[in-house]
C-alpha cells in the first residue's frame, strides 16, 4: 500500500489547505526577489486574479495582482477570477503538493481543471515551477518537473532563504491580522 492511502483525509485537507497558503506567501515573495518570476507576473494585466482549489469546496488559495506585485487574498464571491486552478479531489491535490506527482503531470492526467486563458495558465505554471526550483531540493524538484532549470548554488540557497522568510513572515502577519 502507497503513502496516501494511509493518511486520513483530515490531515491531507490540513496538508493541502497549508501548502496552498505556502505556495500564495511564497509565489508573493518571489514576485518580489526573482527576477524569472518578476518577469512573467509583470506581463499580466494589473487587478489579474487567480484562484487554485480543490473541488468542490476544499481548500483553496486566491491571488490577485495590484501595484506591480501579486499578493494573497480573499476570494470575493462577487468576482470570477482570471484563472481558476480546480483539482478534482483531494486525493489528486495531494499528491501534487506531497511532490509525488509534477503539475504537468497531473494536469496530463485530468486529476485538475483549468478555467480561464490557458496561455495566462502557463504563465502561472512557470512561475510555479520557478518556486518549486528555488524552494525545493533538487532531488525532489527533477522528480516532479519536466525540465529542471539549470540554478546556481548560491542563487538556489539565497532565493530559498528569501522565499522562506516572506512565507515565514506571512504566516505570522496573518496570525497577528486575525
Amino acid at each position: 500500500m502507497t503513502l496516501p492511502f494511509l493518511i486520513p483525509w483530515r490531515i491531507k485537507r490540513w496538508y493541502v489547505r497549508f501548502m496552498l497558503a505556502f505556495i500564495g506567501h511564497g509565489l508573493a515573495r518571489a514576485c518580489r526577489t526573482d527576477k524569472l518570476i518578476q518577469k512573467e507576473i509583470a506581463a499580466l494585466p494589473d487587478g489579474f486574479a487567480f484562484a487554485m482549489g480543490v473541488m468542490p469546496s476544499g481548500p483553496s488559495l486566491y491571488m490577485k495582482k495590484s501595484a506591480g506585485r501579486i499578493k494573497p487574498g480573499r476570494n470575493n464571491s462577487d468576482t470570477k477570477p482570471d484563472v481558476d486552478i480546480q483539482f478534482k479531489h483531494l486525493a489528486h491535490a495531494f499528491n501534487t503538493l506531497s511532490f509525488q506527482e509534477g503539475t504537468a503531470d497531473a494536469f496530463a492526467r485530468e486529476r485538475m481543471v483549468v478555467d480561464g486563458d490557458l496561455s495566462t495558465s502557463m504563465k502561472l505554471v512557470r512561475c510555479f515551477e520557478r518556486l518549486e526550483a528555488i524552494a525545493l531540493p533538487r532531488f525532489i524538484g527533477q522528480k516532479i518537473m519536466r525540465h529542471y532549470p539549470d540554478i546556481s548554488l548560491t542563487e538556489k540557497l539565497m532565493g530559498a532563504v528569501q522565499i522562506y522568510l516572506g512565507v515565514f513572515s506571512g504566516f505570522v502577519m496573518g496570525v497577528f491580522a486575525r
